[in-house]
């Protein structure tokens, strides 16, 4: 797996992961991004709102944790288990929704 720098690379975020805000599905769009395996010699590609992670094999079930953590350790987001289901990883639109849902109700950590 190659590692991309944020400084060169325009598809990684320059952002540090402890000051990422997650306000756009644009934003969990570079957070899903940077969780994906990318297979030797790929360059790591910025996602669309619609693009299907799971029909395209982009997440597998250690990837789906990776982002489950990291929405809770950098954005302050901490989904509840019932959320973390495929369903709402099928787009980053979908897990978006999960998301504004679960802030909706209170369930984002200040």
């Amino acid at each position: 797996m190659t590692t991309a720098n944020p400084t060169t690379d325009p598809t990684v975020s320059p952002v540090p992961p402890a000051s990422r805000d997650m306000d756009s599905v644009e934003d969990l769009c570079v957070l899903i991004s940077s969780k994906i395996t990318w297979g030797r010699g790929e360059t790591p590609a910025l996602l669309a709102p619609d693009t299907p992670l799971l029909e395209q094999g982009l997440l597998d079930s250690l990837a789906i944790m990776e982002i489950v953590a990291a929405l809770d350790k950098e954005a302050g987001i901490a989904l509840p288990d019932t959320e973390i289901v495929a369903a709402n990883f099928r787009t980053p639109q979908a897990l978006w929704s999960a998301v504004e849902g679960h802030r909706a109700t209170g369930g984002a950590r200040a």
